[in-house]
């Protein structure tokens, strides 16, 4: 395992993208006190920056997994491992080590812009949502976005290991950031007889974050409590990534 994950390290530490990652979420978390000028929400919000770690985690990770299927060079790691299941654990902790790296930058900046008094200033103390303290709202989310993130990354890790086009597994996983939340709530509108149980997909949990962070609104699309979102997230991940092993192990290279 630890030569496993040496080397997924070492792959990680040697994409530029990795580097240049951070500073494209700094521009476009720069974006949105110009969209929203509630300094409490955005600093709770952590100033968006979920859909912008989500798609640099779903370029890197279809670079350390589906493109190496694709192009045959994860035939090496094959060889060199004793089984299939450590090289997929060493992708995993490897990448949600990145996640979680990526998720305290955007904490890290989030206190810097408030200070600074970017898109205004909010105090830390102030009693905010939930009857917490501002500071405990923003930890919260960013630690609830690790939770949705995780699901992501088992979707991704999934779809990898059934589709052997890395550009496809991008686009598709791109499209489920930007687009999932909108094409629940349509399922969900269009087909309100089977809303018992419809409210449960996977789709549905991608709201997690922006419904802890805005309630009032989410509820309304989600039908689902931020307890249940957060079960349904946590859940749908542990089956994704369940998932994504058992068919990396029986894939034919």
């Amino acid at each position: 395992m630890q030569t496993a994950l040496s080397q997924e390290y070492y792959k990680l530490l040697h994409k530029k993208l990795t580097w240049f990652a951070p500073g494209i979420i700094v521009g476009l978390m720069l974006l949105m006190p110009l969209t929203f000028n509630d300094p409490h929400w955005l600093v709770m919000a952590n100033f968006g920056s979920s859909q912008w770690i989500l798609l640099v985690l779903v370029i890197v990770g279809a670079t350390l997994f589906s493109m190496e299927i694709q192009h045959n060079t994860i035939l090496t790691l094959l060889y060199k491992a004793p089984n299939r299941r450590i090289i997929y654990l060493a992708k995993l902790i490897v990448l949600f080590g990145y996640n979680i790296v990526l998720h305290l930058f955007a904490l890290g900046l989030t206190i810097l812009f408030n200070t600074l008094a970017i898109g205004g200033h909010a105090n830390w103390l102030t009693t905010y949502q939930y009857h917490q303290s501002l500071l405990t709202n923003t930890i919260m989310t960013a630690t609830i976005d690790l939770g949705m993130s995780l699901m992501l990354i088992g979707f991704l890790f999934l779809l990898s290991c059934l589709l052997t086009n890395n550009a496809v597994v991008i686009t598709t996983s791109i499209t489920i950031v930007f687009m999932g939340q909108a094409l629940s709530s349509k399922l969900l509108n269009e087909h309100p007889q089977f809303g018992s149980w419809l409210k449960f997909n996977p789709l549905n949990m991608l709201n997690l974050t922006f419904q802890y962070a805005n309630y009032p609104v989410y509820h309304k699309l989600t039908q689902l409590t931020n307890g249940q979102l957060l079960l349904g997230t946590l859940g749908y991940a542990v089956l994704f990534l369940w998932l994504g092993n058992w068919c990396f192990k029986r894939r034919h290279f």
